[in-house]
């Protein structure tokens, strides 16, 4: 069996890298790590590149930069010169549809995703179970080109079904 470490980073396709950028450090305070593009130029085309990451033929990766969202996975933010797809993720849809950030002020944190460009979908609520607890509070935003983002905050402890076989992990303050 694969020993899984945890999630290192996620790939994020935009349609303004800047934008998304700068999104991100107004929203939640990350830091820039790295571009690829900065360092080693670009655009990068697919058939340089698609056969390594799947890059559909025909189109090019213009900017690519990581990002450090402090206690959690990076980000990779691309931005493809002919994008497919739809730019709002939707629950529905097969495929990833959103992530969830862990924060410990929930309302501090609702305000910066707002004035970050943000739009959040109504909330915060009080989480149900497995997630009640004293404090425990979700909402869900859209960023500027459509991606659906989570945002809990957790300070009490989660309820577990008798039938659980783990328990969540949560990043640490």
């Amino acid at each position: 069996m694969t020993a899984i470490r945890g999630i290192e980073h996620i790939g994020i396709t935009v349609p303004d890298h800047d934008a998304a950028i700068a999104f991100f450090k107004a929203a939640f305070g990350a830091e820039e790590m790295f571009s690829q593009t900065k360092t080693n130029g670009g655009p990068f085309p697919a058939d340089e590149i698609g056969p390594k990451n799947g890059l559909r033929a025909g189109t090019a990766m213009r900017k690519v930069t990581v990002l450090r969202l402090r206690n959690g996975p990076n980000v990779e933010i691309f931005e493809i010169d002919r994008p497919g797809g739809t730019p709002e993720t939707n629950i529905s849809d097969f495929g990833i549809s959103h992530f969830s950030v862990n924060v410990t002020d929930i309302d501090a944190s609702i305000a910066a995703f707002a004035g970050g460009g943000g739009t959040l979908l109504e909330g915060p609520y009080d989480l149900a179970a497995p997630e009640d607890g004293p404090g425990n509070r979700g909402i869900f935003g859209r960023t500027p080109w459509g991606l659906l983002i989570e945002i809990q905050q957790l300070p009490a402890p989660m309820t577990y079904f008798n039938d659980a076989s783990a328990t969540r992990w949560i990043p640490e303050d």
